[in-house]
Protein backbone atom coordinates (compact mmCIF):
# COMPACT_ATOMS: atom_id res chain seq x y z
CA UNK A 1 0.00 0.00 0.00
CA UNK A 2 1.29 3.46 -0.86
CA UNK A 3 2.09 5.36 2.34
CA UNK A 4 2.60 8.74 0.64
CA UNK A 5 2.11 10.39 -2.74
CA UNK A 6 3.17 13.80 -4.00
CA UNK A 7 2.87 15.80 -7.21
CA UNK A 8 6.09 16.86 -8.91
CA UNK A 9 6.45 20.66 -8.98
CA UNK A 10 7.58 22.62 -12.02
CA UNK A 11 11.16 22.71 -10.73
CA UNK A 12 11.25 18.93 -10.34
CA UNK A 13 10.91 18.95 -6.55
CA UNK A 14 8.49 16.95 -4.43
CA UNK A 15 7.90 16.56 -0.71
CA UNK A 16 6.54 13.80 1.50
CA UNK A 17 5.37 14.51 5.02
CA UNK A 18 5.32 12.20 8.05
CA UNK A 19 6.98 9.21 6.37
CA UNK A 20 8.70 7.15 9.09
CA UNK A 21 12.18 5.64 8.68
CA UNK A 22 12.36 2.34 6.80
CA UNK A 23 12.91 0.70 3.41
CA UNK A 24 10.67 1.94 0.61
CA UNK A 25 10.01 1.57 -3.08
CA UNK A 26 9.76 5.03 -4.66
CA UNK A 27 7.91 5.21 -7.97
CA UNK A 28 7.76 8.10 -10.44
CA UNK A 29 4.63 8.00 -12.58
CA UNK A 30 3.72 10.06 -15.62
CA UNK A 31 0.62 12.24 -15.60
CA UNK A 32 -1.19 9.35 -17.32
CA UNK A 33 -0.43 7.11 -14.36
CA UNK A 34 2.09 4.93 -16.19
CA UNK A 35 5.19 4.06 -14.15
CA UNK A 36 8.36 5.72 -15.50
CA UNK A 37 10.98 4.90 -12.90
CA UNK A 38 11.26 2.90 -9.69
CA UNK A 39 14.00 2.70 -7.11
CA UNK A 40 14.50 1.39 -3.58
CA UNK A 41 15.58 3.79 -0.84
CA UNK A 42 16.30 3.56 2.86
CA UNK A 43 15.10 6.47 4.99
CA UNK A 44 16.92 6.85 8.28
CA UNK A 45 15.15 9.98 9.50
CA UNK A 46 12.19 12.17 8.59
CA UNK A 47 14.52 14.82 7.18
CA UNK A 48 16.27 12.58 4.63
CA UNK A 49 16.42 13.81 1.04
CA UNK A 50 15.60 11.62 -1.97
CA UNK A 51 17.02 12.37 -5.39
CA UNK A 52 15.67 10.59 -8.47
CA UNK A 53 18.02 10.59 -11.44
CA UNK A 54 16.34 9.26 -14.57
CA UNK A 55 18.47 7.27 -17.01
CA UNK A 56 19.39 9.15 -20.17
CA UNK A 57 16.43 9.42 -22.50
CA UNK A 58 13.77 8.66 -19.88
CA UNK A 59 12.50 12.24 -19.58
CA UNK A 60 12.03 12.92 -23.28
CA UNK A 61 9.73 15.86 -22.64
CA UNK A 62 12.49 17.73 -20.85
CA UNK A 63 10.22 18.67 -17.95
CA UNK A 64 8.98 16.91 -14.83
CA UNK A 65 5.42 15.60 -14.72
CA UNK A 66 3.17 13.32 -12.76
CA UNK A 67 3.50 12.01 -9.23
CA UNK A 68 5.96 10.27 -6.94
CA UNK A 69 4.67 7.65 -4.53
CA UNK A 70 6.30 5.78 -1.66
CA UNK A 71 5.49 2.17 -0.85
CA UNK A 72 6.87 0.47 2.22
CA UNK A 73 8.85 -2.69 1.49
CA UNK A 74 8.69 -5.68 3.77
CA UNK A 75 11.25 -7.31 1.49
CA UNK A 76 13.38 -4.91 -0.62
CA UNK A 77 13.88 -5.76 -4.29
CA UNK A 78 16.82 -8.01 -4.97
CA UNK A 79 19.68 -6.77 -7.14
CA UNK A 80 18.72 -9.38 -9.73
CA UNK A 81 15.12 -8.09 -9.89
CA UNK A 82 16.33 -4.54 -10.35
CA UNK A 83 18.41 -5.68 -13.31
CA UNK A 84 15.40 -7.50 -14.75
CA UNK A 85 13.22 -4.38 -14.55
CA UNK A 86 15.91 -2.26 -16.19
CA UNK A 87 16.32 -4.78 -19.00
CA UNK A 88 12.56 -5.02 -19.52
CA UNK A 89 12.31 -1.24 -19.72
CA UNK A 90 14.97 -1.13 -22.42
CA UNK A 91 13.14 -3.80 -24.41
CA UNK A 92 9.87 -1.87 -24.14
CA UNK A 93 11.52 1.32 -25.34
CA UNK A 94 12.55 -0.57 -28.48
CA UNK A 95 8.99 -1.81 -29.00
CA UNK A 96 10.00 -5.37 -28.03
CA UNK A 97 7.08 -5.86 -25.67
CA UNK A 98 6.97 -9.65 -25.71
CA UNK A 99 10.68 -9.74 -24.95
CA UNK A 100 9.96 -7.45 -21.98
CA UNK A 101 7.32 -9.95 -20.81
CA UNK A 102 9.83 -12.81 -20.84
CA UNK A 103 12.38 -10.74 -18.94
CA UNK A 104 9.83 -9.69 -16.31
CA UNK A 105 8.79 -13.29 -15.72
CA UNK A 106 12.29 -13.81 -14.34
CA UNK A 107 11.42 -11.41 -11.50
CA UNK A 108 8.27 -13.26 -10.39
CA UNK A 109 10.15 -15.36 -7.86
CA UNK A 110 11.06 -12.23 -5.89
CA UNK A 111 8.09 -11.54 -3.52
CA UNK A 112 8.83 -7.80 -3.43
CA UNK A 113 9.05 -7.59 -7.21
CA UNK A 114 6.11 -9.80 -8.19
CA UNK A 115 3.31 -7.17 -7.93
CA UNK A 116 5.21 -4.71 -10.13
CA UNK A 117 6.31 -7.44 -12.51
CA UNK A 118 2.73 -8.65 -12.93
CA UNK A 119 1.51 -5.10 -13.61
CA UNK A 120 4.28 -4.38 -16.12
CA UNK A 121 3.72 -7.73 -17.85
CA UNK A 122 0.07 -6.80 -18.25
CA UNK A 123 0.91 -3.38 -19.67
CA UNK A 124 3.44 -4.92 -22.06
CA UNK A 125 0.79 -7.32 -23.37
CA UNK A 126 -1.59 -4.38 -23.95
CA UNK A 127 1.10 -2.52 -25.89
CA UNK A 128 1.77 -5.67 -27.91
CA UNK A 129 -1.91 -5.78 -28.90
CA UNK A 130 -2.66 -8.85 -26.78
CA UNK A 131 -5.11 -7.43 -24.26
CA UNK A 132 -6.60 -10.86 -23.57
CA UNK A 133 -3.30 -12.06 -22.14
CA UNK A 134 -2.95 -8.90 -20.05
CA UNK A 135 -6.08 -9.45 -17.97
CA UNK A 136 -4.90 -12.44 -15.86
CA UNK A 137 -1.62 -10.65 -15.12
CA UNK A 138 -3.35 -7.43 -14.08
CA UNK A 139 -5.91 -9.34 -12.00
CA UNK A 140 -3.02 -10.88 -10.09
CA UNK A 141 -1.35 -7.48 -9.71
CA UNK A 142 -4.56 -6.11 -8.18
CA UNK A 143 -4.83 -9.12 -5.87
CA UNK A 144 -1.29 -8.44 -4.66
CA UNK A 145 -1.79 -4.63 -4.50
CA UNK A 146 -5.52 -4.09 -3.79
CA UNK A 147 -4.96 -0.50 -2.68
CA UNK A 148 -2.98 0.58 -5.75
CA UNK A 149 -5.00 2.91 -8.00
CA UNK A 150 -2.60 2.52 -10.93
CA UNK A 151 -2.92 -1.29 -10.90
CA UNK A 152 -6.72 -1.07 -10.87
CA UNK A 153 -6.74 1.55 -13.63
CA UNK A 154 -4.56 -0.61 -15.87
CA UNK A 155 -6.89 -3.55 -15.23
CA UNK A 156 -9.92 -1.42 -16.07
CA UNK A 157 -8.34 -0.41 -19.37
CA UNK A 158 -7.54 -4.02 -20.24
CA UNK A 159 -11.12 -5.02 -19.44
CA UNK A 160 -12.42 -2.31 -21.79
CA UNK A 161 -10.21 -3.65 -24.57
CA UNK A 162 -11.62 -7.15 -24.00
CA UNK A 163 -15.21 -5.78 -23.92
CA UNK A 164 -15.80 -6.65 -20.27
CA UNK A 165 -17.31 -3.22 -19.72
CA UNK A 166 -19.20 -3.78 -16.45
CA UNK A 167 -16.10 -5.20 -14.78
CA UNK A 168 -14.05 -2.33 -16.21
CA UNK A 169 -16.40 0.22 -14.68
CA UNK A 170 -16.13 -1.41 -11.24
CA UNK A 171 -12.32 -1.41 -11.37
CA UNK A 172 -12.24 2.21 -12.52
CA UNK A 173 -14.55 3.19 -9.66
CA UNK A 174 -12.32 1.33 -7.21
CA UNK A 175 -9.31 3.19 -8.59
CA UNK A 176 -11.08 6.52 -8.12
CA UNK A 177 -12.02 5.64 -4.56
CA UNK A 178 -8.31 5.18 -3.92
CA UNK A 179 -7.22 8.27 -5.86
CA UNK A 180 -9.92 10.61 -7.15
CA UNK A 181 -7.27 12.77 -8.87
CA UNK A 182 -5.90 9.96 -11.03
CA UNK A 183 -6.30 11.38 -14.53
CA UNK A 184 -5.98 8.03 -16.28
CA UNK A 185 -8.69 6.53 -14.07
CA UNK A 186 -10.94 9.52 -14.82
CA UNK A 187 -10.25 9.09 -18.56
CA UNK A 188 -11.10 5.37 -18.40
CA UNK A 189 -14.27 6.02 -16.41
CA UNK A 190 -15.42 8.79 -18.75
CA UNK A 191 -14.79 6.56 -21.77
CA UNK A 192 -16.82 3.73 -20.25
CA UNK A 193 -19.78 5.90 -19.30
CA UNK A 194 -19.95 7.59 -22.71
CA UNK A 195 -19.79 4.21 -24.45
CA UNK A 196 -22.65 2.98 -22.27
CA UNK A 197 -24.64 6.18 -22.78
CA UNK A 198 -25.22 6.37 -19.04
CA UNK A 199 -24.34 9.00 -16.42
CA UNK A 200 -23.38 11.41 -19.20
CA UNK A 201 -22.84 14.32 -16.83
CA UNK A 202 -20.37 12.27 -14.79
CA UNK A 203 -18.64 11.13 -17.98
CA UNK A 204 -18.17 14.69 -19.23
CA UNK A 205 -16.86 15.80 -15.84
CA UNK A 206 -14.36 12.92 -15.76
CA UNK A 207 -13.11 13.64 -19.28
CA UNK A 208 -12.79 17.37 -18.61
CA UNK A 209 -10.67 16.61 -15.56
CA UNK A 210 -8.57 14.07 -17.46
CA UNK A 211 -8.00 16.46 -20.38
CA UNK A 212 -5.65 18.56 -18.23
CA UNK A 213 -3.10 15.75 -18.43
CA UNK A 214 -4.47 13.52 -21.21
CA UNK A 215 -5.27 15.85 -24.15
CA UNK A 216 -6.95 13.09 -26.18
CA UNK A 217 -9.82 13.16 -23.69
CA UNK A 218 -10.92 16.25 -25.61
CA UNK A 219 -11.34 14.14 -28.75
CA UNK A 220 -13.82 11.89 -26.92
CA UNK A 221 -15.67 14.96 -25.72
CA UNK A 222 -15.77 16.36 -29.26
CA UNK A 223 -17.17 13.08 -30.60
CA UNK A 224 -19.85 13.12 -27.91
CA UNK A 225 -20.80 16.75 -28.58
CA UNK A 226 -20.99 16.20 -32.34
CA UNK A 227 -23.09 13.07 -31.85
CA UNK A 228 -25.53 14.99 -29.63
CA UNK A 229 -25.80 18.01 -31.94
CA UNK A 230 -23.68 20.36 -29.83
CA UNK A 231 -21.52 21.65 -32.68
CA UNK A 232 -20.09 24.70 -30.91
CA UNK A 233 -18.90 22.59 -27.97
CA UNK A 234 -17.33 20.04 -30.35
CA UNK A 235 -15.48 22.82 -32.17
CA UNK A 236 -14.23 24.25 -28.87
CA UNK A 237 -12.82 20.90 -27.72
CA UNK A 238 -11.06 20.27 -31.02
CA UNK A 239 -9.51 23.74 -31.04
CA UNK A 240 -8.28 23.17 -27.48
CA UNK A 241 -6.77 19.83 -28.54
CA UNK A 242 -5.16 21.07 -31.76
CA UNK A 243 -2.00 22.69 -30.23
CA UNK A 244 -1.20 19.41 -28.44
CA UNK A 245 -1.91 17.10 -31.37
CA UNK A 246 0.78 15.18 -33.22
CA UNK A 247 1.40 16.02 -36.88
CA UNK A 248 -0.71 13.06 -37.96
CA UNK A 249 -3.50 13.96 -35.54
CA UNK A 250 -3.36 17.62 -36.53
CA UNK A 251 -4.26 16.90 -40.17
CA UNK A 252 -7.26 14.80 -39.13
CA UNK A 253 -8.47 17.32 -36.56
CA UNK A 254 -8.17 20.23 -38.97
CA UNK A 255 -10.21 18.31 -41.55
CA UNK A 256 -12.80 17.45 -38.87
CA UNK A 257 -12.98 21.10 -37.81
CA UNK A 258 -13.49 22.25 -41.38
CA UNK A 259 -16.47 19.91 -41.78
CA UNK A 260 -18.00 21.05 -38.49
CA UNK A 261 -17.62 24.74 -39.26
CA UNK A 262 -19.05 24.24 -42.77
CA UNK A 263 -22.24 22.60 -41.45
Amino acid sequence: KAVARAFVAGDGSFEFRNVPPGSYSVELAASSGDAIFNMTVNLNSSGDRIELRLPAGENKAGAPAGTVSVRELQHPLSAKSKRMFAAAQKASEKGEYLKAVEILRSALNDPAAEPYARMNIGVAYIRAGQAGLSVPELLEAVRLMPDDAVARTNLAYALILTRRVEEAEEEARQALRLDKNNSKARWVMGSILLAQGSHVGEAVEDLRFASREIPKARVLLAQFYERTGQKAEAVRELREFLPQASNEERAKVEQWLSKLVAK
